[in-house]
Order: C-alpha cells, then structure tokens, then sequence
C-alpha cells in the first residue's frame, strides 16, 4: 500500500525536424517543455514531453531529456522529479485498448494487459527546488542517463521483457501450428527452429549476464554498482525490433485460420500437451485463435510492435550505440596480433 509507482518522460516533442528542439520557431515556444522562470522557490516548467509509461496510474515521474541537446539549449536542459496532481500537469492519453476491448473471451491481452502512456504537458508547473536534479546544464542531463548505469538498467529490463514475450509468442506459434494441422511440415518446423533459437539465444544472453554478475558480486566490496556491459546490451537493443517482428510475422502467415470454420470437439481435459491440443473442443480453439489475434493483428498488437521497433530509438541510433560502446582496440588487436608476426622481409 505505501509502495510509490514512478513513471518517467525524458523524450522531446518532435515538431520540424529540420530544427533543434530549441529552434522551432514563431507560434512554436510552448511545444517543447523549457525553464519559463525561476526564483527563490524553484523553476516554472511549460511545454510537453513524451511518452509517460502507464502515467495514468503512477503517483510520481520523473522528467529529465535522454536526447542530445547542445549548447544554447540551457531552458530546455533540466530534470526533476514531481508528484502527478502537480498544479498545472496535464495528461493526454492515447485511447484506452482495454476500454474498448469486446471481452477477455475476445481480447484476452488487451482486456488485461494495457498500458496507457501519455503525452506531458506542463502548463507553467512549478518545481521546488528540492526536486531539480539538473539545472540549465545540457551535458549533465545526457550524463545523468549515459555516463552513469541509468541506461544500462533501462535497457537490461527491457530485454528481460523481451525475452518473455518471445518465449510467449514462440509458444503461440506452436500451437497454432498445431491446432491447424501443419506442425509436421518440414517448411513450418523450420520457420519454428528458427524462431526458438531466436528466443533461446535472448535467454542464453540473459542467464550468462546474470552469472557474470554473481561472479563480480563474489568478489568486490557491497557498495560496488553491477551491471551488465553497455555493448552487451547495445547488441541486444540493436536487434530486438527484428526479433518482435519476425515472430509476429511468421504467426500472421497463419492468417487463414481465421477464416475457417470451427467444429465442436468433444473432450473432458482442462489440461492439454501439445500433444493433444488437436482434439481441443472449438470453443477452445476459438480461444487460442482469438488469442493469437491479439498477439498479432489488433490494435494493442500493433502498438507492441512499434513500440519494440523504437522504443529505444531508430535503428541508426541503436546501432549508433553498439558502435560508440563496442570494444573496438580488443578486436582491432586480434587482426594485429596476425599481421605482426611477420614482414615482408622474411618473405625474400
């Protein structure tokens, strides 16, 4: 009852592209959230910020910029903390997938697993001081997520995230494989092979990172930070859109199953291998078909797949990571270690 649920919103609001988000010109000055002033008290925040996670039901957020900004850009260069009755925050929230979901019968993820996220907008809100982090310092607020393990952990939760969705979408794949009759088809084992040594890889990485720290916490002191290294999860980052997407993909190459129709089976199991999923009564099949719908063609589905393609960024960002964080001198020296040990006078 007394545990807090923090939110946090640190990306700009993308008006013209082809200008900073300091410069975006006349009529524009309210679009990005900025330091409208400030006194003995604290700043006054006005401007919006996106996205806030699942803000409807949090009691804090967090408000900080994860994007670069460059000098000149000090009024928009803060971060804080405030509680979500703030006088002047407003939320505007996408509409509500669960509250237009038919029933949990036909939407069986949507009607239970939404997670409303929402545009910020601060209507001249007032900090007190005690809750700035950063003040007018454009390269603290990048430091603040990226010199420190902030994005590490951000990121390492998300593959945990992954690795079960995928392990939850590689086993949906199956059984409808299954329940259509095409799971001894040579074409469709493979197309399943593939998609769980995708998934199996994801959870091999996982474990590993979780053994390497055990190992460190083993032998350094208590107040040491453990964390998985940045080019670890860079990789990981860098390929989670395709992974989300081929899953979703090859199970939508099953569409027809919907348009089938549907028997009713006899059968006294409430609990089915996938042995038997075959003789699985129609209704329960309809079920499980209904379930994959959700996974793969609704608009909840939708919203998964975008979010796994660009939640951390496009894909010229996520591979710009794994470049900038890569051991570059480690792999360089290997090839070194080669052409060094011989020249082309020994040669003659």
């Amino acid at each position: 009852m007394n545990d807090l649920f923090l939110t946090y919103v640190i990306n700009n609001v993308q008006g013209d592209r082809s200008k900073a988000f300091g410069d975006q010109g006349e009529g524009a000055e309210d679009m990005v959230a900025r330091i409208v002033d400030e006194d003995s008290e604290g700043i006054t925040i006005r401007g919006a910020k996106l996205f806030a996670t699942s803000a409807i039901m949090a009691n804090e957020i967090f408000v900080g910029s994860g994007q670069p900004l460059k000098p000149g850009e000090e009024h928009l260069a803060f971060a804080c903390a405030l509680p979500m009755a703030a006088k002047g925050m407003k939320l505007l929230s996408r509409k509500s997938f669960e509250a237009n979901a038919v029933s949990e019968y036909d939407n069986p993820l949507s009607f239970r697993f939404d997670e409303n996220d929402a545009l910020v907008f601060f209507d001249d809100v007032k900090v007190p001081w005690d809750r700035v982090f950063v003040h007018r310092n454009t390269d603290m607020c990048r430091a603040q997520l990226h010199d420190t393990p902030a994005h590490i952990y951000q990121n390492y939760q998300a593959q945990i995230r992954l690795s079960v969705k995928l392990r939850f979408l590689v086993g949906l794949a199956r059984a409808v494989a299954e329940i259509i009759g095409t799971i001894n088809f040579p074409p469709v084992r493979e197309t399943l092979g593939k998609l769980a040594s995708q998934a199996a890889l994801i959870e091999g990485w996982f474990w590993e990172w979780r053994r390497a720290a055990a190992c460190v916490a083993n032998t350094t002191s208590p107040t040491a930070i453990f964390c998985t290294p940045p080019s670890a999860i860079s990789g990981n980052v860098s390929s989670d859109h395709r992974l989300d997407k081929r899953a979703r993909r090859r199970r939508a190459a099953d569409a027809a199953v919907f348009r089938q129709r549907f028997r009713q089976r006899r059968s006294g199991q409430n609990h089915r291998t996938h042995a038997d999923i075959a003789a699985m009564s129609g209704r329960d099949r309809v079920k499980l078909l209904k379930l994959a719908w959700d996974a793969v063609g609704s608009e909840f589905a939708s919203r998964h797949l975008q979010y796994e393609m660009f939640y951390a960024g496009a894909q010229f960002v996520t591979r710009g990571h794994s470049f900038r964080t890569y051991d570059w001198k480690r792999a360089g020296q290997m090839a070194a270690g080669v052409t060094e040990k011989y020249t082309l006078e020994q040669m003659i």
